[in-house]
């Protein structure tokens, strides 16, 4: 594997030089301002849209000849995939609701709507026979992490000192930060090379609409050179650095109920001997993005000055982008598409991905610009199944909240296999290992491995048994210590080891175990003498 894989800083270069050209701004072109139509995009409050995104993979047929028709079949799905969305309505930040489907190809899709607010998260998905909800407050969040409360103290208690802050001057107070870090970061921005702008009339939302057009075509080298351009122009400009810092650290000296707000210490609060000086943390700040500048500018000459053919391969003109952004008179973006595509002519010696190309197409129209937008408010049931028990169930029980018959359905279990279940035992392991016997007959830790694949274990005091309940199979499993004789679903059936406690912990004879609850066994030779210890099921 090439060099360039091994150094991740030049890898995370090369991602940011495309990463960049999609927030590109302009000089003006034919009287069009473009950084002033970027900054007015960044202060958008509220729309309407459709949207989609387009993800192709131009897979090399050959690479999987001998592969099982199962794999190929998932890669022939997973290689054109389009999240489409048909109408987003936004609100404002908090309250955003949407129809949409995902679709694989040209045979299936699933449709859903997601329903959004400041508090609650409500998604419909077809064929699921329940709608998910995720709780959007910081208690909710928190919860799904398994943290009660950042500050140790009870939920709600450190949110209940802190003042709310008006959202309309929090939103004035987002547009002076926009302006000022704007004034440095999007007017440096340079123009592409090849920039064409003229006016066309197109159909937004189904009304025609005269806007005016701006198509940029960009191939690997000029989108390297744009990038270089760029970080030249960042590191020149060192006085709009200073400018840009100043304004920002003013910003928020001016605003201290955001600090307050947030729950966070006011750094410009500071009295005494080691309060820092403003000038002194504005030179620090600045001093320190300078430098971080300037080191990746000589981290891009290095790239270009070393004999590794990689840059060459990635930033060629196999490598295109084209897009189309659309303007009204107003500066507001209307309509955009996007189009990234790379097709390498010659074979690329990464073996990472038996692929031959790629693209990336991104296509939305907008309307309603922050005028008067009201989104679909998210409205939970008692029947609807929260995110964060969605997250704590079992593959299987996942399944059980679709219907058989929809395609999402199949997806999940008959192409991701959502239903596998693997228990793995090192020879490392020194807490409930597994054990060979003397008999050369391998036991497992029984509550360990029942509760692994989403079973249950209880001990019935009055008949001192054991009962195994596996709700993926309907199997129920009664065993008593000692006894080699299990009872399975009301029939006992004679197993190859009596129930035994080593050290506090209940073993059973693996293999029958494993028949039991439909499941295969196996040790795996890992090489060097070293095996593992395999337990799996699908269900």
């Amino acid at each position: 594997m090439k060099s360039f894989f091994a150094r991740p800083s030049k890898l995370l270069i090369l991602l940011l030089a495309l990463t960049l050209i999609f927030v590109a701004g302009c000089q003006a072109v034919s009287n069009l301002d473009f950084n002033t139509a970027l900054k007015n995009s960044l202060k958008v409050t509220s729309s309407e849209s459709k949207q989609s995104l387009e993800f192709k993979l131009l897979l090399d047929e050959e690479a999987y000849e001998g592969a099982p028709e199962e794999e190929l079949a998932m890669m022939k799905l997973v290689s054109n995939m389009k999240l489409q969305l048909d109408h987003v309505k936004a609100q404002d930040s908090s309250n955003i609701s949407m129809d949409g489907s995902l679709v694989f190809g040209e045979a299936a899709s699933i449709k859903f709507s997601l329903k959004m607010s400041d508090k609650l998260a409500v998604m419909e998905l077809e064929g699921a026979k329940h709608p998910f909800v995720l709780d959007l407050t910081s208690e909710g969040l928190l919860g799904l992490t398994g943290v009660s409360d950042l500050t140790g103290l009870p939920a709600g208690a450190a949110s209940a000192e802190a003042p709310a802050v008006d959202e309309a001057a929090l939103t004035a107070l987002g547009h002076q930060m926009l302006d000022t870090i704007g004034s440095y970061v999007i007017h440096n921005l340079p123009n592409p090379e090849r920039i064409e702008v003229k006016p066309v009339n197109e159909s937004i939302n189904g009304s025609p609409t005269s806007l005016m057009k701006v198509h940029v075509d960009l191939d690997g080298p000029e989108i390297w050179a744009w990038v270089k351009k760029y970080v030249d122009a960042l590191v020149a400009d060192r006085a709009g650095l200073d400018k840009m810092i100043t304004g920002v650290f003013e910003i928020l000296q001016s605003n201290p109920n955001v600090w307050a707000a947030a729950g966070t210490i006011n750094p410009f609060e500071g009295s005494g001997l080691d309060a820092q000086d403003p000038k002194e943390a504005i030179k620090e700040a600045t001093d320190a993005i300078a430098l971080l500048l300037s080191e990746l500018q000589g981290e891009l000459k290095l790239l270009e000055e070393e004999p590794d053919e990689t840059l060459d391969e990635i930033f060629s003109k196999d490598l295109t982008i084209k897009a189309d952004v659309y303007f009204d008179n107003k500066l507001d973006i209307r309509k955009q598409a996007y189009e990234l595509s790379y097709v390498p002519t010659m074979d690329l010696e990464y073996g990472i991905l038996p692929v031959k190309g790629l693209t990336i197409k991104v296509e939305s129209e907008t309307w309603n610009v922050n005028g008067d937008v009201k989104a679909d408010a998210p409205v939970a049931s008692k029947t609807d199944i929260s995110v964060d028990k969605l997250f704590g169930m079992q593959g299987y029980q996942v399944l059980k909240q679709f219907d058989e018959k929809s395609f999402a359905y199949d997806l999940l279990k008959n192409k991701l296999h959502i239903g596998k279940q693997n228990i793995t035992w090192y020879p490392s392991d020194y807490y409930n290992p597994v054990i060979l016997t003397a008999d050369n007959i391998t036991i497992i830790p029984l509550r360990d491995t029942v509760e692994q694949l989403g079973a249950t274990l209880t001990y019935d005091a009055k008949t001192k048994s054991l009962k195994v309940n596996d709700g993926a199979t309907n199997t129920t499993i009664v065993l008593k210590n000692d006894s080699d004789t299990a009872v399975v679903n009301g029939k006992n059936v004679k197993w190859a080891f009596p129930v035994t406690v080593i050290n506090g912990t209940t073993y059973v004879p693996a293999r029958n175990l494993a028949a039991a609850l439909k499941a295969k066994i196996g040790w795996v030779d890992m090489g060097e003498d070293m095996r593992i210890f395999t337990l799996d099921r699908e269900v």
